[in-house]
């Protein structure tokens, strides 16, 4: 009986432990810059990349991209991890979504890609940079949060 009870419990402690990992979707958006642009990432920059549209803040443009999915309304967050290049050029590489909100990617990948930011930069020259982007939904608004 030990035996039985012992696999059960194990069983158990694994399925408990599946619900808490965390969705992670890992997006191949950045393969257009070439194969070795993870590489050339600065990780301390003195200056790290700016959002560049001064008609439309961060939170705006998200909200613009939202705006159709009603699922807003849930709350909850997902976390963006963008690679920004030194031509302020954009790809989303992974997204980690803790929320109800199940945007497409694709879709949020190709909004990501029309606008463009201002690099990071290292003793005045524009680096590769990894920008990490935290979407809040509270239920009304989105807001955003750079995450360094």
């Amino acid at each position: 009986m030990k035996p039985i009870l012992s696999f059960i419990l194990l069983l158990a402690t694994y399925a408990a432990s599946a619900q808490q990992q965390q969705e992670i979707i890992r997006l191949d958006s950045c393969k257009q810059f070439g194969e070795k642009i993870f590489d050339d990432i600065y990780i301390r920059v003195q200056q790290t990349a700016q959002w560049k549209n001064k008609k439309t803040s961060l939170d705006d443009y998200f909200d613009q991209f939202f705006k159709d999915y009603v699922q807003k309304k849930a709350g909850g967050k997902i976390t963006l991890s963008l690679l920004i290049t030194a031509e302020g050029k954009v790809c989303l590489y992974e997204a980690r979504p803790n929320s109800n909100v199940r945007p497409n990617y694709t879709e949020l990948k190709t909004h990501l890609n029309r606008q463009d930011w201002i690099p990071a930069s290292v003793n005045g020259k524009a680096v590769v940079s990894i920008k990490i982007l935290q979407v809040v939904f509270d239920g009304k608004k989105i807001s955003v949060t750079e995450l360094e």
